[in-house]
């Protein structure tokens, strides 16, 4: 027992001084408690001995082991004092460290707390959680004990507890930082949004030993997130009602600008009938009767009779200026389609005007509907009057041709040009624009590339009913 003893004292400060070389006082006690162990071991073989011979030798070689001790005697008790006094040292040093632990830890969990910070740890060995007091409360755990990641996880929304799984377990096989935002139900059954970021710790042959990293409370965050989500939604609602209603007014002022511009048709219609048929006759029966005066007269009163001539020239004059005007009334809607009236319309101010006019017209089977048709022919008519009267033309071409799914209404002419600057908000171009505008069109005007004025107006095909055809 004595030996056993010795032994195990010796293996004790011969495993210090492995470890601190500079302390050969361990050393020293190691050599020591060996030898007595030794001396032990003899004195038992003396004891065994049953004669002189077998004793003697015993005695002799004792000696050896016993001069160990013997010579250390004189320094046994500075050794001793050294051994007191390294152990007092350290002991001191571990309780002022131990303190200082303390206090740094307190510190460290009322940084963490203010932060509404959490910090944890998971040993990948063991499958144990350390985790930081106040997230432990607040997660329902008990102040100490083991936590294993499937008990920690426990704590995780059902819905969420997959992709925290997944994240974590990327972050291991691809040693890389793990980030995952997840929602954690409490102990108190409230439910909190938490952002935890991590590393992963390997040991020197690279193998994942430790997941450490720290979760932040991201609850205000995501509420706000979900707020501002809501009021998108509710804008993008109101959004698509106010669309819808401005949609419904457009489609009823457009509505109502055709009931407008056909009601103006009819009316226009109604007058240049009443021009035709009514003045326009009554003004061929002033001529007839004013004919047969002059007749009457020529014999006897010539000079009657030429006032009488030149009242039937005048009421001739007149009821040619009403037809024109009755047809020009009538437009597009009852000439019998927009390529008609728009020939027709070239030939009068080839005939009146003496000014070249010609029409060009492709596409003669593609639908245009009857208020389509007497809008662009307005606009033709009001540009072919401008080049007449203010440019002093000589020539015009209309051209009227389909593309692109739209149709475009071209009126050229040759006379002094454009002015933007001047000219650019005349009636007469406010009139083409809103006309082209009434029928989902628009309408340019700007100088014409070598000399001239050209009118340019575009009509979508998608907007027009097809009421009537180009003939």
């Amino acid at each position: 027992m004595h030996a056993g003893v010795c032994l195990t004292l010796a293996a004790f400060y011969g495993a210090v001084w492995s470890k601190q070389r500079t302390k050969r006082v361990y050393f020293l006690l190691s050599c020591s408690a060996v030898a007595a162990a030794i001396i032990s071991a003899f004195e038992l073989w003396m004891l065994n001995a049953t004669t002189v011979e077998q004793y003697q030798p015993l005695m002799r070689w004792m000696h050896v082991p016993a001069w160990v001790p013997f010579f250390l005697a004189f320094t046994c008790t500075g050794i001793v004092a050294a051994i007191g006094y390294e152990l007092s040292r350290d002991m001191a040093r571990g309780a002022r460290l131990t303190c200082e632990l303390e206090v740094s830890e307190k510190r460290f969990n009322l940084a963490a707390d203010s932060a509404n910070l959490g910090v944890w740890e998971w040993d990948l060995e063991k499958d144990e959680v350390w985790v930081s007091p106040t997230r432990r409360a607040q997660l329902g755990f008990p102040a100490s004990g083991r936590i294993t990641f499937e008990e920690l996880i426990s704590r995780w929304h059902e819905d969420d507890r997959d992709k925290v799984r997944q994240a974590v377990n990327e972050a291991i096989q691809q040693r890389k930082d793990y980030q995952a935002e997840f929602r954690v139900v409490r102990a108190d059954g409230s439910m909190q949004w938490v952002c935890a970021r991590g590393r992963v710790q390997m040991d020197k042959d690279g193998k994942p030993t430790r997941l450490t990293g720290i979760s932040l409370d991201v609850t205000a965050r995501k509420e706000a997130e979900m707020l501002a989500q809501q009021q998108r939604c509710e804008l993008e609602r109101l959004r698509q009602q106010k669309t819808a209603f401005l949609e419904r007014e457009v489609a009823e002022r457009a509505r109502l600008e055709r009931e407008v511009i056909e009601s103006c048709a009819r009316e226009r219609r109604r007058i240049a009938y009443d021009l035709h048929d009514g003045i326009g006759q009554q003004l061929i029966g002033i001529a007839l009767s004013a004919k047969l005066l002059e007749e009457q007269l020529r014999a006897d009163q010539p000079a009657q009779a030429e006032k009488a001539s030149a009242i039937v020239r005048l009421a001739n004059e007149a009821a040619r200026q009403a037809r024109l005007t009755a047809r020009s009334l009538e437009g597009a809607d009852g000439v019998g389609g927009l390529k008609i009236a728009l020939e027709s319309l070239a030939m009068n101010i080839s005939e009146n005007c003496r000014v070249r006019s010609t029409v060009k017209a492709n596409g003669a089977s593609l639908p245009v509907s009857a208020p389509v048709a007497a809008q662009l022919y307005r606009i033709a008519q009001e540009a072919v009057r401008n080049a007449v009267e203010h440019g002093a033309a000589r020539e015009v071409l209309i051209q009227l041709t389909f593309r692109n799914r739209e149709m475009v209404l071209t009126v050229q002419d040759d006379g002094k040009g454009f002015n933007a600057k001047t000219n650019g908000n005349g009636m007469g171009l406010r009139i083409m624009r809103y006309r082209a505008q009434c029928i989902g069109g628009s309408c340019e005007v700007r100088p014409a590339s070598t000399q001239g004025t050209l009118v340019h107006c575009r009509v979508p095909l998608e907007s027009q009913p097809p009421v009537s055809h180009i003939s």
